[in-house]
């Protein structure tokens, strides 16, 4: 009797339970969902001039589908990512229903109104744009309980009174951008590794923010004795208001236009950058050191730009990324994103050096690494062939078939001549085919997969072996490659193929 049918029929029965339970975790006792519900109460909110709503469905149980919006496996809405899509209207208070919500981006678009204190419920969020809009009131002080909170970006909208104190005691925050609003009052200390509260006039740096101007005590007020004695003081007091109120306009006006310039200037920082790694170099220093974009300096190039080797005054070696249309990030989102990678520190990737932009320019300075990219390794001939073979690229159902015939000796570089372990090799293999799942969900996470390789170098090490040359991490290239050792070209290729979980 043959079992598979029944065996397939039972895997497919239970899947589509599991998908009902979840299901039924989100359905009110009429059967509708709750985050469908709150996603059309944020649509019936919003002007949709561009129809980019027009998915959104009412009668659906699933919004996972939906345009712009991403799930968990659960089936959770974990991400609404509406950018640059002219959204006019106000934003719903039912924003708070999604409970599982991570990430909100509705940054340059045209909403208006108040900034709902209900995302202050939303105890799972990390990231937070409502940048470029016109919303207008106070920030509420809710936003403050967001404890997972890492990146909050309102600048650039109508948003008045005063820095909430639980906002600026927020310590999980990478960045605070709070600049171009009307915020007014004393500036508290803000607790967040790097912000922004530039074009906020009337934010006063201490406190406190004025002085009354009472007289001196046992100072007696001037007596009129005369009409004559009146008219000097209404004289006088009229020319000193005037002098006041002049020199009152002609500081504020002095202010604005320096705040112009700045806004307006490319060649100077829009921003107060709390990174100290992170440099601002200028157009003339990395036209000197790469002999202006010579042709004879490129590294390598792909479809955002061309890089470059360079020597900069010191000696120091870089690689300049020159990205190919300045138009195609703004100002604002180039500085956003210069400052998220310059925050983004880890032994495995290539640290930020620093950037240059101008109205022409964008570029981005890196370290310079000498070993090439993971192209280069792969079509290396100074061995008269490359490092891998048409046989070994097409690295996945004949890596399978040799697992099951034990007979992966057949994977290892012959000019090792045999000289390998035998329990290494197996577990580098298992490593690699669990990483090339079909469904991300059966991928190992990467911090399982770093466990697992520094195990091997670990072993490696014991065989005599250093564990460097055992199995190498991988860096970030500025060219969007991966730097690797020849020796360990399989195992990240792996790790890339394994996707994000």
């Amino acid at each position: 009797m043959k079992l598979e049918p029944f065996l397939l029929f039972s895997l497919f029965l239970y899947l589509a339970c599991s998908v009902i339970r979840a299901s039924d975790s989100l359905l009110s006792p009429k059967g509708v969902n709750y985050e469908v519900a709150a996603l059309m109460s944020l649509k019936n909110k919003m002007v949709d001039s561009l129809q980019v709503l027009s998915g959104w469905d009412i009668n659906s149980v699933d919004p996972c589908t939906w345009n712009m919006v991403a799930c968990s496996a659960e089936g959770y809405v974990i991400s609404l990512e509406m950018v640059s899509v002219r959204l006019a209207g106000t934003l719903s208070p039912s924003i708070g229903n999604l409970s599982h919500l991570r990430t909100l981006l509705l940054q340059n678009n045209q909403l208006s109104g108040p900034v709902p204190p209900e995302i202050g419920k939303l105890s799972e969020l990390q990231t937070l744009d409502l940048s470029g809009n016109q919303f207008d009131g106070e920030i509420p002080s809710s936003l403050g309980s967001l404890s997972q909170l890492s990146y909050l970006r309102l600048s650039r909208n109508r948003l008045s009174g005063q820095i909430p104190n639980t906002i600026a005691n927020l310590t999980g925050l990478f960045f605070l951008d709070l600049s171009y609003n009307n915020l007014s009052g004393p500036t508290p200390t803000i607790l967040a590794k790097g912000y922004s509260i530039l074009g906020n006039t009337y934010l006063c740096d201490s406190q406190p923010c004025s002085t009354t101007m009472e007289p001196a005590p046992g100072t007696n007020k001037p007596r009129n004795h005369s009409g004559r004695n009146h008219w000097i003081l209404s004289l006088a007091t009229g020319i000193s208001c005037t002098f006041v109120v002049s020199v009152m306009l002609v500081v504020c006006w002095v202010h604005w236009y320096k705040s112009r310039l700045l806004f307006m200037s490319y060649e100077e920082q829009d921003y107060e950058f709390e990174i100290d790694h992170v440099k601002r170099f200028t157009v003339r220093e990395l036209q000197m050191a790469t002999g202006n974009f010579s042709q004879k300096n490129i590294l390598g190039q792909g479809g955002f730009g061309v890089v470059y080797k360079g020597r900069l005054a010191n000696g120091t070696m870089i690689a300049v990324k020159r990205l190919k249309d300045p138009n195609y990030t703004g100002e604002v989102q180039f500085q956003t994103e210069v400052e998220m990678i310059g925050l983004a520190l880890h032994r495995n990737l290539l640290q930020l050096y620093g950037f240059c932009m101008t109205p022409e320019e964008r570029l981005l300075v890196y370290p310079y690494m000498p070993n090439g990219s993971v192209a280069d390794c792969l079509r290396d001939t100074s061995r008269g062939r490359p490092s891998l073979d048409w046989r070994r690229r097409m690295i996945l159902d004949w890596v399978r078939k040799l697992k099951e015939e034990n007979r992966l000796e057949m994977l290892v570089d012959a000019s090792l001549e045999g000289s390998f372990d035998d329990t290494e090799l197996e577990k580098a293999v298992e490593l690699a085919l669990h990483c090339t799942q079909p469904y991300p969900s059966l991928r190992p996470k990467m911090s399982e997969v770093l466990k697992v390789l520094e195990g091997l170098g670990q072993s490696g090490s014991d065989h005599g072996i250093e564990p460097s040359r055992a199995f190498s991490f991988s860096r970030e290239y500025p060219s969007g490659d991966i730097l690797v050792h020849e020796e360990s070209s399989f195992i990240v290729e792996a790790m890339e193929l394994s996707g994000p979980r």
